[in-house]
Formats: C-alpha cells, sequence, structure tokens
C-alpha cells in the first residue's frame, strides 16, 4: 500500500483526505497513508467537494464545522454552503450564509432565490428577484419555473412577456407550465408563437398531450416533428401504453430508429401496466443491455399484477442494487399489509432513505407510527413533505390533537410552513379533531393554494355540518381560477346530504358533468342515493340506482339499504339487499340492516332466518372501535371491552358523572 502512495497524484491525494475526513478516520493513520508522498495539503476544491458531499450524505452539522474549519474560502464556498442549506429546507441558514456573503455572484442569487421558491416563499423570491444586480437567463427561467410549480401561471407568463431574452429551455418551460395546468389552447398558442422548433419544445408539448392522454393530439404533433430523438418515440411508448393500446405502442418500439434503455424499459412498463406479464417478461429477457431502472421496473410490475413471490426472486436475481430496489420490495410487505415482514425487511437494510421511512410509518398508520417517526428523527433522517403529510394523516385518523400540534410546530421550525401539501394535511388533522377553526387558520394562512388545499377546507367545512360555508368556499374556488375535481364535488354532496340541501345538491351533480366534464365514480352515485333517501325520496333513490353502471351499483345498493332501514321501507330494503347480495358482496353489516328492517316490521323469523345465515357464513359485523388521547399516549377500545387495567374505576367515574348530570335541570331537560 506504501508503495503505491509514493505514485499518488493530486487527486488521488485530494480523495484521500475528503475520505479520511468524512469517515472520521483517526489522523495518525491519515499521517502514515500520506508519509510517502509530497503531495500539498488539501487545497479549496477539496473543502468544497467535501462540504457538498457531507450535504448530499444529510451530515449537514458536519459541513457547517468544515465550513468554519477553512484556512480561506471563495465565492464557490459561500454558494456550496447556501445550495446545501436550501436542498437541506434550511433556509433560515441559508439566508443567514447569504447575508454574510462578503460578496456575491448571480448564482448566489438564484440558489437562494430557488430555495425559496421551493419552499413555497414566492413573494420573497420575488424580492430577491427584484434586487439581482445583472440577472442572466437563467436567474429568469427559474424564477418564471418557480412561478409554475406553485400554480402562478398567470404570473409566470407576465415574467415570460418581459423578459429581455429568451431561450429553448425559457419556451419549453412556459409551455410545459400551460400543459400542467391543463391550459392546452394557450400551450399550443405559445408553441406556435415560438421563432424556432427545436427538438426539445416539440417533446415538451408532446409530453404534455401524454400526461393528459391528448392520444389525437400526441399522434398530429410526433407525426410533424422534422426531427425526433429517443425522447420523442419513448413519449408515443409511453403515450399508447396509458390508452391501453399497446399493439400502437409495440409497433412504435419496433420502428425505432435506435432504442435505448429507456425504450426497452418504456414498453415493458407498457406491458405490465397493462396486465400483459407474459410479454413483458419475455422483452425483459431480450434487453441487449439492462440498468438497475429496468430490473426495478419489472419488479414493481411483478408486484402491481399480484406477483409478490415472483418479485422477490427477480430481486434476488438482480446482479446490483440500489436504495429503489430495496424500497420496492419494501413496499410489496407493506401493500400486502404484511407489516412484521415489512418491518424485518426493513431492518435488513443495507441502507435507507426517507422513502424508506415514508413506506413503512404508512403501512401501520397507527401509533406505531408516531414511534417509528421518532426513531426516523433519532438516526438523523430529516422528514420531508412526504413525512410530515403522512404522519399528520394519522394524527388526524387518531386523533391524535397533541401529536399534530407538535408536528405543526416542527413545521414551522424547519421551514415546511409554505409547503401546500404539508398545510392541506394540517388542514385535515385540525379537522380531524374537530377545530374547523384551527383549519381555518392554517387555510387563510397560506401564501399561495393548490385544488388540494380548496378541497382539505372544504371537506372540514362538509364533515361538520358546514354546508352554507362549504359552499361559499367553492365558489371563492373556481373565481380564483382553480379546477374542482373529482374530491371536490363529493365533498360538496356529502355537505349537501348532511344538510339535507337536495336541491343544490343535484344541481352540483348535474355541474360536474356538464360544466366540468367529470365522469362522476361510484362514491359520488352513493351519496346522490343517499341525499335523496335521507330526504325521504327512498323511490326517487331505487330509480336512480337502478339506471347506474352494474360495476357502480354495490354500493349505492348498500346505501338505500341504509335509507329503506331509516324510513321503514321493507319492500324497497328487501329489493336492496337482494341486489346487495346477487353482487356476491357478504358483509355483515349489511345483513344486519336487512334483519333491523326486519325486526322493526315485526317478522321476527325472517330475521332470525337472516341471523343464523350469518351465523352459517361466518359473517360478522365489523365492530367499531373508538380511542382518546391522553398525554401523548393512544388509548382504544371498544363496545364492552375490559382490557384496561382501569376499566372498574373508568366505570365508577362514569356512573358518578352520570348521576351528577342526573341531578341537573339540564339534563332532566334534555
Amino acid at each position: 500500500m506504501l508503495v503505491g502512495l509514493l505514485y499518488r497524484n493530486h487527486f488521488s491525494v485530494f480523495n484521500l483526505f475528503r475520505n479520511f475526513y468524512i469517515r472520521r478516520v483517526p489522523t495518525n493513520h491519515l499521517l502514515v497513508s500520506l508519509c510517502a508522498t509530497t503531495t500539498p495539503r488539501p487545497d479549496i476544491f477539496w473543502w468544497n467537494s467535501s462540504i457538498m458531499d457531507c450535504f448530499r450524505n444529510r451530515e449537514v452539522e458536519k459541513a457547517c464545522q468544515l465550513f468554519e474549519e477553512m484556512p480561506h474560502r471563495n465565492l464557490v464556498t459561500w454558494n456550496c454552503m447556501i445550495t446545501g442549506y436550501m436542498q437541506s429546507g434550511r433556509m433560515v441558514d441559508a439566508q443567514r450564509v447569504f447575508d454574510s456573503m462578503p460578496q456575491r455572484n448571480v448564482v448566489s442569487w438564484t440558489a437562494l432565490m430557488t430555495g425559496y421558491l421551493q419552499s413555497g416563499q414566492v413573494e420573497k423570491a420575488r424580492h430577491l428577484f427584484d434586487k439581482i444586480p445583472e440577472r442572466n437567463i437563467v436567474c429568469w427561467n427559474s424564477m418564471i419555473s418557480g412561478y409554475i410549480n406553485n400554480g402562478l401561471i398567470e404570473k409566470a407568463r407576465k415574467l415570460f412577456d418581459e423578459m429581455p431574452s429568451r431561450n429553448k429551455a425559457s419556451w419549453s418551460i412556459m409551455v410545459s407550465g400551460y400543459i400542467r395546468q391543463k391550459q392546452l389552447d394557450d400551450a399550443m398558442s405559445l408553441f406556435n408563437g415560438s421563432p424556432f422548433r427545436p427538438t426539445s419544445l416539440c417533446n415538451a408539448l408532446l409530453s404534455g398531450y401524454v400526461q393528459l392522454g391528448c392520444i389525437k393530439e400526441a399522434e398530429d404533433l410526433f407525426a410533424m416533428m422534422d426531427t425526433k430523438d429517443a425522447i420523442s418515440w419513448n413519449s408515443m411508448i409511453t403515450c399508447y401504453s396509458q390508452a391501453r393500446k399497446m399493439e400502437h405502442a409495440r409497433k412504435i418500439f419496433d420502428e425505432m430508429p435506435e432504442k435505448d434503455v429507456i425504450s426497452w424499459t418504456a414498453i415493458i412498463h407498457g406491458y405490465l401496466q397493462n396486465g400483459n406479464v407474459k410479454h413483458a417478461s419475455c422483452l425483459f429477457g431480450e434487453m441487449p443491455n439492462r440498468d438497475v431502472m429496468s430490473w426495478n421496473t419489472m419488479m414493481n410490475g411483478l408486484m402491481q399484477n399480484d406477483m409478490f413471490d415472483d418479485a422477490l426472486i427477480l430481486f434476488s436475481k438482480m446482479p446490483s442494487r440500489d436504495i429503489v430496489s430495496w424500497n420496492t420490495i419494501l413496499q410489496g410487505y407493506v401493500q400486502k399489509n404484511d407489516m412484521f415482514n415489512a418491518r424485518r425487511w426493513f431492518e435488513s437494510m443495507p441502507q435507507r432513505s426517507e422513502t424508506s421511512w415514508n413506506t413503512l410509518i404508512s403501512g401501520y398508520q397507527n401509533e406505531e407510527s408516531l414511534a417509528i417517526f421518532c426513531d426516523m428523527m433519532k438516526e438523523g433522517f430529516k422528514p420531508d413533505q412526504v413525512t410530515l403529510a403522512v404522519i399528520l394523516s394519522i394524527c388526524a385518523s387518531l386523533v391524535a390533537l397533541g401529536w399534530g400540534r407538535m408536528i405543526h410546530l416542527f413545521v414551522v421550525r424547519t421551514g415546511f410552513e409554505h409547503d401546500k401539501l404539508v398545510n392541506s394535511s394540517l388542514i385535515c388533522m385540525y379537522s380531524g379533531s374537530g377545530l374547523v377553526e384551527d383549519s381555518k387558520q392554517v387555510f387563510d394562512g397560506m401564501s399561495n393554494r393548490d385544488t388540494i388545499a380548496w378541497n382539505a377546507m372544504i371537506a372540514a367545512h362538509a364533515h361538520h355540518g358546514f354546508a352554507k360555508e362549504a359552499l361559499e368556499l367553492y365558489k371563492a374556488m373556481v373565481k380564483g381560477g382553480f379546477h374542482p375535481d373529482h374530491v371536490t364535488f363529493l365533498n360538496l354532496l356529502l355537505a349537501c346530504c348532511h344538510k339535507g340541501l337536495i336541491y343544490d345538491g343535484c344541481q352540483l351533480f348535474i355541474t360536474m358533468q356538464q360544466e366540468w366534464k367529470l365522469v362522476p365514480k361510484a362514491e359520488h352515485f352513493s351519496v346522490v342515493v343517499d341525499l335523496l333517501g335521507r330526504s325521504g325520496f327512498v323511490d326517487q333513490a331505487y330509480k336512480f340506482t337502478e339506471k347506474l353502471p352494474i360495476d357502480l351499483q354495490t354500493n349505492a345498493w348498500e346505501t338505500l339499504l341504509s335509507s329503506c332501514r331509516v324510513h321503514e321501507n321493507l319492500e324497497l330494503g328487501e329489493l336492496a339487499a337482494k341486489r346487495v347480495f346477487t353482487g356476491e358482496h357478504f358483509d355483515g353489516g349489511t345483513h344486519v340492516l336487512l334483519s333491523n328492517i326486519y325486526a322493526t316490521k315485526g317478522k321476527w323469523s325472517e330475521a332470525s332466518q337472516l341471523r343464523s345465515l350469518m351465523k352459517e357464513h361466518g359473517l360478522k359485523k365489523e365492530t367499531a372501535c373508538s380511542w382518546i388521547e391522553v398525554k401523548g399516549s393512544i388509548f382504544s377500545f371498544v363496545s364492552n371491552d375490559k382490557s384496561n387495567p382501569e376499566v372498574e374505576r373508568l366505570c365508577r367515574e362514569f356512573n358518578r358523572l352520570y348521576v351528577m348530570l342526573e341531578q341537573t335541570s339540564w339534563f332532566n331537560w334534555l
């Protein structure tokens, strides 16, 4: 080893220094390794590269230590610190470094501006943009892209029009932005107004057509392109695959002048997406070169087609694996709800990412998720937007308000308070805990909103009986230029259903189809049936359900059966129950509903027969469960539950409270 060190060049020693420093190898070992070389001490290139390595490895504090220990710094050093802090989500630290810089260049300004844009702080980013002494085209493109990513397409276009000069990337960014907002006419108009038609710009429009499922437009654009590259051909393969036209996708694949790994992977993914595992496997076997992404695609496709064991076999055959490979199998265990083996797999992983932790947290969906979240923090992983959204969702389902508030404080401290996904999750968390006003405070504090945030706020009001407020929010949403989706209308229909607003509900059901071109799903039909049934229009609900497509009827019949129970309509109740049972849906709750209708009408023999049938088939009504958070711990219980060691003391306390209430005039009035 020492002989080899005699011939080290400058970069060999640079790598040695960096690796020894980052791994915290004792200094005497480092000196021994360098004793035979005359290469000078690490230069500034070494220091800057080591800082960025630390940030990439999430070793933020170590990067800070390196920065403090540097004998001298250059402009690149300061920019590395800003970029590292920005990528770590620590915008306060990034701003502090920026303010301390002895001098700045356009890269410094653009890096900080990009960080604010990524964290949703658009106004701060624009303030920085306006202060940049000498803007280049990268600054302009970054600001436009930031506006688009934050849903501010009008501001993006205004800035685009103000640009002193534009390059190909400028046009591609703006065209892609219009497509993301589903504004195809504007995208096509801008495309037609471009002074040049590079392949990259055509691909931007083509990719947009593919994402939105506009097959005819994609075909026409592909046909008129003078020059097509691999991206163009691959986009068309994806286009036909998504449209379930695999014969067209295969034709495009076969006609390709040159196929790259992505082309092979795209056609394999298409077959897997459409359930044709045999063709996918054949093509995978024929691939001249496979990369890890190809293996991962094949493995994930097998799992999506309920072939988890085959996916495990494929994993064992992989020549090399990355973190995605391990996460794919982990996700497979979670999808199977096999949390025991999911946890074992997680523990055996050679390395983990934020995605690994997020997958495991989302799999438990109970108080265990909160414990894993704490473990994630202890091991030095920084929760991202997905982590926070998942954990807040779990807090909402557990009504763990204490935990939710702690997570909210963490969100503010780590700079995620402007993130749209996190804010939407906070709205749902507070709403799930019954604190609609707190949800409103989060919503009102959002500097920019998207459809998800509006949906969360509408749902918060709908689920707590504030139908009028939910409808007003919908009007404000549309007025603000946001496009309602299936979730929007489902929440609005629920709001109308809970308040008996039959006219408003029916109008909304028509509006979603005629004005917004949204095809109702099974859940929308069920809510309409519930709306009619709750209002006493059981006959109309029955006729409405009969006209639905067969594959969308089951939930609607179950909903109608519940209405028949409330209104004691035995005749329609029996018809609805038969339709449910015809669909081979053996649910204990449905049998109990029909049995209760019989009992209400005094038909005890029929009710008894139905209960016997349930026993014969081993059917039981799912037991409801309640839970409560006390001092950060979650306690769950069911009817007649005596598992809690304090159950006797709890019962005595409840009896005492009951007696106290019974003695008050208020209780007697009730």
